[in-house]
């Protein structure tokens, strides 16, 4: 199973340190492995909000089915924001 995730203006060390919290191994800057799924990030181009640029990466996860949902889960509650 492969899942994206497009994550808006939250540091790279942040999203690196989410993945190694939910288990994996860095492996390069932006890989991560660990047993039954693996991780990239890809910066994409900023997002452009009238005057200003918001930083954009792609988290994909890749791996067993199950696995792979536990983790989409794990890294959409790290990274909701919430208003107020």
């Amino acid at each position: 199973m492969r899942v994206e995730m497009e994550i808006r203006n939250l540091p790279l060390h942040r999203l690196q340190e989410y993945l190694i919290e939910a288990g994996a191994t860095q492996v390069a800057e932006r890989r991560f492995l660990a047993e039954n799924w693996q991780a990239e990030i890809v910066a994409m181009e900023p997002a452009k909000i009238i005057t200003m640029t918001v930083r954009r990466d792609l988290v994909v996860i890749e791996g067993a089915d199950e696995a792979v949902l536990a983790i989409h889960d794990f890294m959409r509650g790290k990274t909701m924001r919430g208003g107020g």
